[in-house]
């Protein structure tokens, strides 16, 4: 009894060895990626600053400060001064997670923990997967480096946007799903409910993915495999895994739903809006998938003078190995089932219209409409998707499963030095092509997360007050630092999360003439200015709630700083200076009186 576990034993103790060595490669790439945010997790966050790192960093602040006070974070009056409003920030369920570590070292080190964290699953749980179609742990190191480290997944961290870095929990559902269908069990349909429960609530888009490529791999077993099912069981349980994990998620996909339809929502999806971003925004160039380039398409920088990127590159190392794998099992395909769900996603990715080199293709006057269309038209849940493009993940996914049967079949038969040197050779080649030929940038971004100091002493200021940060009309992701700001001034802003300029500043004549002055190139100002309008506007804007302005300097050229100075200290008096900034204090001249 013994001799015939002891073989057993051994395999257990190979196999956990390679899922540990596995892990700590995935946990290494992920901290090479984003380094050297791992030197300063406290200090900087990971993202381009011109991009949404400080909406999710102070997402990350405001869901901890409202658990602090005991509340659940669905309204704030802190954004949108006056007005307030409704809001369920977009992470909030890993904001909660990984609340703890807010009191270890502040939102900074909460928020890039979960990037590097979700990065570091992300190649993992590839791994598991392609070791479970393979069986050879070395070969799926392709699929941890062509899913953990993909261009779209670098894309995004550079963008800053913590949610759609999230993509471990996809490939782990699936491979759920399959062992599942393997052999039904109460065990493994909690397992299954509990990862599809933390893949949705982490991302909805990803949840949407996992349901998506569930149904893909269930529809290709049941056709093609049903005589090794026992279905009795396995129907239970699956029904009995999507009722766990609908238990889990209908409670806060409530609270998400209900803030979007509120009345005060502060973030909304209009329909109009959503249509909008689809045709003119959120583009997917066919021709990205497989040109190599460091330029996006759509080139959003020139377009609309944003930072964020659209990264929908594939990888020719990853591709030839995969192709690779076509050819050597062209007598027999071992992965066919993935080669569907990539089609599939791939059509998916498109968006609604065919849209080539930049540009859309007509026939007969109209664009070409793809599979996304109707269902973005007919299907509740797809008529919210405003970024189609993040499908290309189901296409990483796939590709990284063929690239590890190609992998497979390319180290076949070779001593075992080589096989690591060839597996070691190809990961970082791929990563060479990722920094070189992609809009991804490696390693990824980072932004200074310091608030400047001068911040704390208006949060001791026992004045209430908002404060209004200058300039005003820098682009909208850049102008969030104001907001990551309010972590430590604890005091309303104007400011909402990726809005235009609020109404009530358009209405005010002392900020509707900054704006102005931003936008001018003269070098001096008009030689008449309405001097008394200016001081009206400024109490105008005490009257209102305001307390503080400060003027950011080095985000103003030399001259322009000069104008703004001359102009608000003759509507309001000698500013204070700190941190390079100019603070300006408001006094409402009524409460003033009374004292």
């Amino acid at each position: 009894m013994i001799q015939g576990r002891l073989p057993d034993t051994v395999q257990l103790l190979k196999d956990n060895a390679a899922s540990l060595l596995a892990a700590l490669t995935s946990l290494v790439l992920a901290a090479i990626v984003t380094w050297p945010v791992v030197l300063h997790p406290t200090s900087r966050v990971v993202g381009h600053p011109g991009n949404d790192s400080w909406n999710h960093i102070w997402g990350y602040w405001w869901v901890g400060a409202e658990l602090s006070a005991g509340r659940w974070p669905i309204h704030t009056d802190l954004l949108s001064y006056p007005r307030g409003g409704t809001l369920y920030f977009i992470d909030t369920v890993q904001a909660v997670a990984s609340w703890p570590l807010q009191w270890l070292g502040g939102p900074a080190l909460a928020f890039n923990t979960v990037i590097v964290l979700q990065l570091a699953l992300a190649g993992f749980a590839a791994w598991l997967l392609a070791r479970r179609l393979t069986g050879d742990a070395l070969a799926s190191g392709a699929a941890l480096v062509v899913y953990g480290a993909s261009p779209h997944l670098l894309g995004q961290a550079y963008n800053g946007i913590s949610e759609t870095v999230c993509a471990g929990w996809f490939p782990l559902t699936l491979l759920c799903v399959l062992r599942l269908l393997e052999r039904a069990s109460m065990g493994r349909a909690i397992t299954l409910a509990l990862c599809a429960s933390a893949c949705v609530l982490t991302s909805w888009y990803f949840g949407l993915f996992a349901a998506l490529g569930s149904l893909l791999i269930i529809g290709w077993q049941t056709t093609r495999r049903s005589w090794s099912i026992q279905w009795g069981r396995t129907f239970a349980a699956l029904v009995g895994a999507a009722a766990g994990t609908l238990a889990l998620i209908l409670p806060v996909f409530g609270s998400f739903s209900s803030s979007l339809d509120a009345e005060d929502a502060l973030v909304t999806r209009d329909p109009a809006f959503v249509e909008a971003s689809l045709i003119n925004h959120n583009i997917t160039d066919i021709l990205a998938f497989f040109r190599p380039s460091r330029i996006a398409s759509p080139d959003l920088n020139t377009l609309y003078g944003e930072e964020l990127i659209i990264v929908i590159y594939l990888g020719w190392v990853g591709l030839l190995v995969a192709g690779y794998a076509l050819w050597a099992t062209r007598r027999r395909r071992e992965f066919a089932s993935w080669m569907l769900l990539g089609g599939v996603f791939f059509l998916f990715s498109l968006g609604p219209y065919l849209n080539v080199g930049g540009e859309y293709v007509e026939l007969f006057g109209r664009r070409v409409p793809l599979p996304f269309l109707p269902l973005y038209k007919a299907l509740p849940v797809f008529d919210r998707i405003s970024h189609p493009f993040r499908f290309v993940m189901g296409v990483q996914l796939a590709l990284a499963m063929l690239a590890a049967h190609g992998l497979r079949h390319l180290l076949r038969r070779r001593p075992l030095p080589a096989q690591i040197a060839i597996a070691a050779g190809l990961s970082v080649l791929a990563l060479v092509e990722i920094a070189t030929v992609t809009p991804a940038r490696l390693p990824v971004p980072t932004a200074d997360s310091t608030v400047p100091a001068f911040y704390s002493d208006l949060a001791a200021d026992p004045v209430p007050g908002a404060v209004l940060d200058l300039p005003m009309t820098v682009p909208n992701l850049e102008r969030a630092v104001y907001v990551w700001y309010q972590s430590v001034h604890n005091r309303p802003v104007p400011w909402g999360l990726n809005e235009p300029m609020p109404r009530l500043l358009l209405e005010n004549r002392l900020t509707v003439t900054l704006i102005r002055l931003e936008a001018t190139r003269s070098h001096v100002l008009a030689p008449r200015l309405p001097e008394l309008d200016m001081v009206i506007s400024a109490r105008n804007l005490a009257r209102q709630g305001y307390r503080y302005i400060v003027v950011h300097e080095s985000l103003y050229p030399a001259f322009k700083v000069a104008q703004v100075e001359t102009l608000l200290t003759g509507a309001i008096g000698e500013p204070e200076r700190a941190d390079g900034r100019l603070i300006y204090t408001l006094s409402d001249p009524a409460v003033v009186s009374a004292r």
